[in-house]
């Protein structure tokens, strides 16, 4: 007789747009510390940086760009950087100056405590700044490893890193490309799962619109995780549809 073992599932989540934001915005007064503080120079009055999907080493590679500095130098004193960029986040982060998307806490604890799926992080956020901002708001411990904007400036090398990190955790190899969803609230979280071959849930929680996330056509999509019973519900639907299609392959 065939015995099937059930392989438990990946959950990569992404964390700005998808399961908190600050109440103000950090992203100008950021790019103004970056390049007064750590690159002592000023940059034009009319740079908008737009933040939305992408890590923290494209971020600072744009900046270098803008002002005229020299990335490769500034990626050997990349520690320096983190560091600073810490203290900086430090000092505008605590669990009064973020919002905690609804329907998150819930979504969150409902996944932990079903055996057959594991929490992960693929995020554009360096690591220590991502898990200073889950911690604010008591929802570290949910993500035990993930990859990170400071791995990689390119977002589509993460998820593979992630998996990786994955396995490692959990001391075997359980988690491919196959039994992963990556969920997000960018283009560049579409684009980053698609470009591996990954599922993608989008949710209209960040700066891009229902309207405009659906027509790149992620997997599943939803305006917001208030109803996390019927999220997760389609999220199992969307991993079991995928698992029937790799066996029937």
């Amino acid at each position: 007789m065939l015995i099937l073992f059930k392989v438990p599932y990946l959950i990569l989540f992404d964390i700005d747009g998808t399961i908190l934001r600050y109440k103000e915005p950090l992203s100008q007064s950021l790019v103004n510390y970056v390049t007064n503080n750590l690159f002592h120079k000023s940059i034009n009055k009319s740079y908008h940086p737009d933040f939305s999907g992408k890590t923290d080493l494209m971020i600072i590679h744009e900046i270098c760009d803008a002002i005229e500095c020299d990335f490769n130098e500034v990626l050997k004193n990349l520690n320096s950087i983190w560091s600073n960029l810490l203290e900086f986040f430090k000092k505008n982060t605590n669990k009064y100056n973020i919002i905690v998307f609804p329907g998150i806490y819930n979504l969150l604890l409902t996944i932990k405590n079903d055996s057959n799926y594991q929490l992960g992080l693929v995020t554009g956020n360096f690591k220590d700044n991502a898990y200073l901002k889950l911690s604010a708001v008591d929802l570290a411990h949910y993500f035990p490893f993930g990859a990170f904007g400071s791995d990689y400036e390119d977002r589509n090398l993460l998820p593979k890193l992630a998996i990786q990190r994955a396995n490692k955790y959990l001391g075997k190899k359980m988690f491919s490309i196959d039994n992963t969803i990556i969920i997000g609230d960018s283009l560049r979280d579409i684009e980053c799962a698609k470009n591996n071959k990954i599922k993608v849930v989008s949710v209209a929680t960040g700066p891009i619109s229902f309207e405009l996330l659906k027509t790149y056509e992620p997997d599943l999509i939803f305006r917001d995780f208030k109803n996390f019973k019927l999220v997760f519900k389609k999220i199992k639907n969307l991993f079991e549809k995928n698992e029937k299609n790799n066996y029937s392959n």
